[in-house]
């Protein structure tokens, strides 16, 4: 087998050029006949191995001989570069039951990367790998596919239907027993009935003696208090008139009349509600008897009762009709779906064939209307006497002298008591009248005492009186409810409770025995037909057809020997008639690696015995990339950069306080880790080596709900509990730094001179603090950001804009917006109780507040890094904006002529720049300008006549209009 590259178009004799594999041992030559007969030459050569004392002897067949040039020059476009060569198959390894494999292999630098690889097979090989591939696809053929229909392949239907019948009939068995549990369980315990009775007679009189006593508690407790009002009008009466017995008759005589005013008032006010409703129920009595008289119909009220029960009759019968046609429509609809489900498993057709839900149910409302329209005894209703109009619905009649009675019947009890208020002043003390105590009639008189009255003390028997009638309702009712329990612990007919103990009552046992029919109803209400049908498979099938899958990859290496390479770049069978050429053409991707590439072949002659004879490794071909890359220019940018003095950074932190606290619990995991993020930051900016911390603010901001200034005096005092924490944290921050400082002493020690080094801020005295009562326009970004808001957002935020006042703007959304409201209360008011921490910075050593330097642009040297190493779109995406050589030459690898072109065209013309615009214009089809951009090109530099045979779009222009011919490199 011979390797060698592609003949140009026009070439002289092809030189075999030497070998550059080592040279082999001598071989003694020759010939194997295997089994079959045939004659293999082969070269055998004996080496003795030292280390295993024995003699090794390799076979070896013709190797890979390289001819004609073993370097050439290729180009790369658009990223790739084409490898060419010829491989030429001798005669000798070309035997019907042979497959030559032949495998190049591209070497970047130490990096090899295989390409697709060559197949030569004989007639006689191509039928062993058709033949085993037969023999593997009927293998496979046995392996049932996921595609067909599982539940026809595996399952035993059959079977499945009659455990479908067997267990319907099971399941109605076990509700007629349920059902006949259900019913002995309701039937009542004669011995538990009159144990109820007891029980309920037992707590009635429990009840009934405990109600006596608490009223006779209020009773006593009313007593007590007119007792102590007595005793208190006796304390405060100090004012006494000098004839104590007058005084004693005068009211004895003023209460006597009250009480004549009181039952003169009282009479009146009963003959007057007598007169009333004689006369209102006057008309009422005439109307019913003339209707009674005059109106035939009124004695259908007499068979309102035998009406109604017939009615009641009427509607029973029909509930029961209902009832039963609906029973059967659900028998029916059991039924088709019995049919429908083994139709469906069977494989039928179940679409028009059969009656859904629906059809079934109007079929037997149909019947039941048909019957209950037929016979009278569902539908015959008698009137009813609601239906008549009500006696008091008649029309007056106009009468005088009932309209006058009835005028005369009006009348006001406050008019009948203000008759008889009495006019002059009430006497001090009005006995015991009661409600009446200021009714007097006119013509009675109040007899008054002279103004001759002595101021007196109360003696010591009305003091003793009052201090005996002090008491305590609390006590009275215990002492009441005391000898209630006393009683009842006493006599058993008021806590004596039957119970039944060591008894099992019918029903507990009906009910358990209930219980266990509805637990196995309940396993097979819970059964799936999924489930069911499992139990029916034909696992030893599936089993059997699953090992054939998982064994598939196993028979396929067993039985296909040779098998097929899809992604080989020719796998053809050759007839041993003469040597095989063939060109090899693959596009490879460029990279750092690709400017010098070589490319040898390896391969081995598989048998169809299955004997393996490897070829020797071929000679190297050395393929030379030429690409834009050589015109790069690697001349450093630089650019203009602004240093300023001044620099800020901040840092946003949620701290958790608890409700109306003020105080920061740092064992909080929330907390704990804020600080520990302050702490960080702080560290990181005290150690820059750049920049050196001014001043650190505090600034604490508090959700809207509340009051505007108890939010403002919560969010001070919190960021004061947080300034105390870091400051703290700090002063320990700044102890454990080093500090570097120089000194200067005298004789004596004192200190002359002091120098700080790299001197550490002192940030606990650089803390100030500002505080926002309500964060409105925080919470204002997240309602707008927020995805998963629901309600009116628009509106919400619409009251913020517009309200100014932010505790009647807080009012109205929560007025307004409950919903929205309790969302933002539990979502968004946690993010707005944070606390910003502003570190106001400036650089070490800098006075003015500007600088401006000249720095090397890095990452214009970067893309200049990515095109040398050939990654064209990382390069590009760093040089699109500089619009140079460079961007123009990592569009031309990439593919964008035109945009290439343009850069070009504007940038200085150079020869390099105008050798590349003449490949351009011959990639777009501009021969004569290419021609003329490239003869201008080697007019400036003479290197570009011969960089234009190492591209393939200007070396044909040279060929075509006979370009350079003074040369004699041509």
């Amino acid at each position: 087998m011979t390797l060698a590259l592609p003949a140009r178009q026009e070439t002289g004799p092809m030189n075999v050029v030497k070998r550059d594999s080592v040279s082999l041992p001598p071989v003694s030559n020759f010939t194997f006949v295997n089994s079959k007969g045939d004659s293999i030459p082969v070269g055998m050569s004996v080496e003795w191995d030292s280390i295993h004392k024995e003699n090794l002897t390799t076979l070896a067949l013709d190797e890979v001989v390289v001819s004609a040039r073993s370097t050439r020059n290729t180009a790369e476009r658009n990223g790739m570069v084409n490898i060419e060569f010829v491989v030429t198959v001798p005669q000798a390894l070309q035997k019907d039951n042979w497959m030559l494999n032949i495998r190049p292999v591209l070497m970047r630098g130490d990096t090899p990367d295989s390409l697709k690889e060559l197949r030569f097979t004989g007639q006689r090989f191509r039928e062993a790998q058709e033949r085993d591939y037969r023999h593997y696809d009927r293998f496979v053929e046995k392996i049932i596919p996921d595609s067909v229909n599982f539940y026809r392949t595996y399952v035993n239907y059959h079977s499945f239907e009659r455990y479908l019948e067997r267990l319907k009939w099971y399941k109605r068995g076990l509700e007629k027993r349920w059902a006949i549990q259900d019913a002995r369980k309701r039937r009542p315990d004669p011995l538990l009935l009159r144990f109820d009775m007891f029980n309920r007679q037992v707590g009635r009189r429990d009840s009934l003696m405990k109600s006596r006593m608490l009223d006779n508690s209020q009773r006593m407790i009313t007593r007590q208090w007119w007792r102590y009002g007595r005793a208190w009008e006796r304390m405060n009466d100090t004012l006494q008139f000098q004839s104590r017995h007058l005084l004693e008759r005068f009211r004895f005589f003023n209460n006597k009349w009250a009480d004549n005013a009181a039952f003169q008032s009282d009479g009146l006010i009963a003959r007057k509600n007598y007169f009333r409703d004689k006369a209102l129920s006057t008309p009422m009595w005439q109307a019913k008897r003339a209707l009674y008289k005059a109106d035939p119909d009124a004695a259908i009220r007499i068979y309102a009762s035998r009406f109604g029960y017939f009615n009641d009759k009427m509607e029973r019968l029909d509930a029961t009709l209902y009832r039963y046609y609906r029973t059967k429509g659900a028998r029916a609809e059991s039924r088709e779906g019995v049919r429908f489900l083994r139709a469906f498993m069977v494989g039928r057709d179940t679409t028009s064939s059969y009656l859904n839900r629906n059809q079934l149910t109007e079929k037997y409302i149909r019947r039941y209307e048909k019957v209950k329209n037929f016979f009278p005894m569902f539908h015959f209703r008698r009137p009813d006497p609601d239906t008549l109009s009500p006696l008091w619905e008649t029309r007056t009649r106009i009468d005088t002298m009932q309209t006058r009675h009835t005028l005369l019947s009006k009348f006001s009890k406050e008019d009948i008591y203000e008759y008889y208020v009495r006019q002059q002043q009430e006497v001090a003390d009005r006995g015991m009248i009661g409600p009446f105590r200021g009714l007097l009639p006119l013509y009675t008189y109040h007899r008054d005492l002279p103004d001759s009255i002595v101021l007196r003390v109360p003696g010591r028997k009305t003091r003793r009186d009052f201090e005996l009638s002090r008491f305590d309702s609390a006590t009275t009712v215990n002492r009441y409810i005391g000898r209630y329990e006393f009683l009842r612990s006493t006599y058993p007919q008021y806590r004596l409770i039957r119970k039944l103990y060591n008894i099992h009552p019918p029903a507990l046992r009906h009910a358990a025995r209930q219980t266990g029919y509805e637990e196995r109803l309940a396993r097979i209400n819970s059964l799936d037909s999924t489930s069911l049908i499992k139990m029916f498979y034909n696992t030893q099938k599936i089993a059997r057809n699953e090992a054939r899958k998982a064994m598939k990859d196993t028979k396929y290496r067993d039985i296909v020997r040779f098998p097929f390479n899809p992604e080989a770049q020719l796998d053809t069978v050759i007839y041993a008639t003469d040597q095989v050429h063939f060109l090899y053409s693959q596009k490879v991707p460029a990279d750092e690696n690709s400017a010098r590439m070589k490319v040898y072949v390896v391969g081995d002659v598989l048998d169809s015995n299955g004997s393996r004879f490897p070829l020797p490794y071929s000679d190297t071909l050395t393929y030379l990339v030429s690409s834009m890359t050589k015109f790069v220019d690697r001349t450093p940018r630089f650019v203009r950069k602004i240093v300023t003095r001044d620099a800020e950074a901040n840092a946003s932190v949620n701290f958790y306080f608890p409700k109306n606290s003020f105080r920061m619990d740092e064992t909080i995991d929330i907390n704990r880790q804020g600080v520990k993020q302050v702490h960080n930051l702080t560290l990181a900016l005290m150690t820059d080596p750049v920049y050196i911390i001014d001043s650190l603010t505090l600034l604490a901001t508090s959700s809207p709900e509340g009051n505007w200034h108890v939010n403002g005096e919560i969010a001070r005092k919190r960021a004061e509990s947080i300034r105390n924490i870091l400051v703290e944290d700090f002063k320990l921050l700044y102890d454990s730094l080093a500090i570097g400082a120089a000194i200067e002493m005298d004789e004596a020690g004192n200190i002359i001179r002091q120098e700080m080094k790299d001197g550490i801020p002192n940030l606990p005295e650089l803390i100030k603090i500002r505080t926002v009562p309500e964060g409105w326009e925080k919470l204002r970004r997240l309602i707008v950001n927020d995805k998963n808001f629901q309600g009116n957002k628009g509106a919400i935020l619409r009251i913020i804009d517009r309200e100014q006042e932010p505790d009647r703007r807080e009012w109205l959304i929560k007025s307004q917006y409950k919903t929205e409201y309790a969302y933002m209360l539990d979502k968004l008011y946690p993010a707005v109780r944070r606390v910003d921490f502003l570190f106001s910075l400036s650089r070490r050593g800098m006075r003015q507040d500007t600088l401006y330097t000249n720095e090397p642009d890095t990452m214009y040297a970067r893309a200049v890094d990515y095109l040398e190493k050939r990654k064209y779109e990382q390069a590009l995406e760093i040089l699109r904006p500089y619009e140079d050589v460079n961007t123009a030459i990592a569009y031309m690898s990439l593919g964008y002529d035109k945009a290439a072109l343009r850069i070009l065209e504007q940038s200085s013309q150079t020869a390099e720049t105008q050798y590349m615009q003449a490949i351009l214009n011959a990639r777009l089809g501009n021969e004569q300008r290419a021609v003329s951009l490239l003869l201008s090109a080697a007019k400036m530099d003479d290197r570009m006549r011969f960089r234009a045979n190492l591209d393939p779009e200007l070396s044909l222009l040279v060929k075509k209009y006979g370009l350079f011919k003074e040369d004699d490199l041509w």
